[in-house]
């Protein structure tokens, strides 16, 4: 076998793990699901497993890098949504929306980053990653530093309403409202300031 076939191949081995564990982490949370499970599902070897991460928080950390361009393809679209307060609240909407399409892989990812510090630290170069493709925001800004901890800022916050709200139900306010809101937040820090409200109609 040629260095590439066998790179190839490997490849499609750790594709192979990871769709595995997405449907794993779809169906049940982050502490009951077990590599055992995983490579049951991928047609594997937990020493194919081994090779490949070094641990199941390795592979979930693996996991959410993979799932993070479906995230940053929605955060490309939100240079171009800020040109208006309304353009922003429907880019929070589709955002939040994103979110509720992948519920149950955001709440089994969610409970790993609690206790996971790989996972943890995956999620935040994701953040990080979501900063950088907001070049335009960050270079308008006199104070760089700051503008970049302002954008972790509502990307954090975010993450959290929309885990609350949309994946794990918590909290259930009125969604007009609640989107009402964000856009004013964000609108205030990422636009300009305007004194009338939004109106999700």
């Amino acid at each position: 076998m040629t260095s590439s076939l066998r790179s190839e191949y490997r490849e499609q081995t750790r594709r192979r793990l990871l769709d595995a564990v997405r449907e794993v982490l779809e169906e049940t949370d982050y502490a009951a699901a077990t590599v055992d499970e995983i490579v049951r599902r991928a047609g594997a070897s937990r020493a194919t497993f081994y090779v490949h991460f070094r641990s199941k928080a390795e592979a979930a950390a693996a996991l959410l890098d993979r799932v993070t361009p479906s995230d940053r393809g929605v955060y490309a679209t939100l240079p171009k949504a800020l040109g208006t307060r309304a353009g922003l609240r429907r880019w929070l909407e589709a955002s939040l929306g994103w979110y509720e399409a992948h519920a149950r892989l955001l709440a089994a990812l969610n409970e790993a980053m609690a206790v996971e510090g790989t996972v943890a630290r995956g999620r935040s170069a994701a953040v990080e990653r979501l900063v950088e493709a907001l070049p335009e925001y960050l270079e308008r800004c006199g104070d760089p530093a700051r503008a970049r901890v302002r954008l972790q800022l509502l990307l954090r916050q975010f993450h959290q309403v929309a885990m609350d709200t949309v994946v794990q139900g918590a909290w259930q306010p009125d969604r007009d409202l609640l989107l009402d809101e964000l856009a004013g937040a964000w609108w205030a820090v990422l636009g300009g300031v305007e004194p009338e409200a939004v109106s999700g109609n």
